[in-house]
């Protein structure tokens, strides 16, 4: 289904062309020193479309697509700063080169002028799109099973792929740890915390799933299982859960993120980072739920949880998002934990 979020991606791959043959089209002309008069031609009809194709997807990017938190937050930020100095430095060029035309100058100071701003444009240009390609591919496109084929090359993620298997076991513990916390909940007639605990299972389970995807991609199938646990009372188990939490956020995950990203395993990359933002929304939540229980006001708690399908990660009815600011899902195919 159609809507404004489809505006930048229609338009946003029409400057980055443009402006990259527009530049080698008048780096041509200098070199044949203005005796192919169709190459300066093209390269100023080329940055006027450029310029035109910038402006509308920094303004399409600015207005028409969703947030993001966390790495990918970062990235967009950079993105959009490229975005903005291409637009800019685009227009200048632009506006010199068309009084030029209109004056019939061929002055060489101006001419240079332009030509070097065109360069920064179109390395501009470039990394903008890089990002952007960056930021669909590690946090908005899904980890996809690729089945028994082996697509990635396991002598060049060796310690990669030690990561997954301790990441795929962390998971999976924390998927039987928090479906028992959810019971032990229960039992205690705290039912608000036990929905918090059978949303953060689904998450988890979410997280070893997409790592269990990442191994097999390197032709491994992984037995590994959940290790044991200590099951204490919800308070305890609240806990346990946020110091487990803190591991994964602070210690952990950024150890795993930094290999994936020297071993070039985009896909662990992607793993890793969407499980490691996920579990810092698991920290807020737990300790809200710690401090609920202390001043006893579990009844203030959310009594929904709303978990992406894609990449675990977790909101409530007060922060809900109409796309994952992490993969970007639609609100529509969120699990619903109550």
């Amino acid at each position: 289904m159609f809507d404004t979020s489809h505006f930048h991606p229609m338009l946003v791959h029409f400057p980055v062309a443009l402006i990259i043959v527009g530049f080698i089209a008048d780096l041509f002309s200098l070199f044949f020193n203005n005796k192919k008069h169709c190459l300066s031609k093209v390269g100023f009809y080329m940055m006027i479309l450029g310029t035109l194709g910038a402006i509308g997807g920094y303004f399409t990017g600015e207005f028409f697509t969703r947030d993001f938190s966390g790495e990918a937050g970062e990235l967009k930020e950079r993105h959009e700063v490229f975005a903005k100095i291409t637009m800019f430095v685009m227009i200048a060029a632009s506006l010199i080169r068309i009084y030029m035309v209109m004056k019939k100058k061929d002055h060489s100071v101006l001419k240079w002028f332009v030509f070097v701003l065109f360069f920064f444009a179109a390395v501009s240009v470039g990394i903008t799109g890089f990002m952007g390609g960056s930021l669909v591919y590690n946090h908005m496109v899904s980890i996809q099973d690729s089945g028994n084929n082996v697509t990635a090359d396991t002598t060049k993620a060796g310690k990669t792929i030690d990561y997954l298997k301790s990441a795929l076991e962390e998971e999976l513990t924390c998927v039987a740890k928090y479906e028992a916390f959810a019971t032990r909940a229960a039992e205690e007639n705290m039912p608000r915390v036990a929905v918090l605990f059978k949303s953060a299972a689904k998450s988890e389970s979410i997280h070893a799933e997409n790592h269990r995807i990442v191994l097999k991609q390197f032709g491994i199938q992984a037995d590994v299982r959940a290790k044991e646990f200590t099951l204490g009372s919800t308070m305890e188990n609240l806990e346990s859960a946020y110091k487990d939490e803190n591991y994964e956020d602070f210690s952990m995950y950024p150890a795993y993120i930094e290999q994936a990203q020297n071993d070039n395993a985009g896909d662990a990359l992607k793993s890793f980072s969407w499980a490691m933002e996920s579990e810092l929304k698991h920290m807020e939540y737990f300790k809200n739920a710690i401090d609920a229980l202390k001043s006893k006001q579990e009844k203030n708690l959310p009594t929904t949880y709303y978990v992406c399908p894609k990449c675990g990660f977790t909101y409530t009815s007060e922060n809900e998002e109409d796309y994952c600011e992490l993969c970007g899902t639609e609100k529509e195919l969120y699990i619903v934990i109550n």
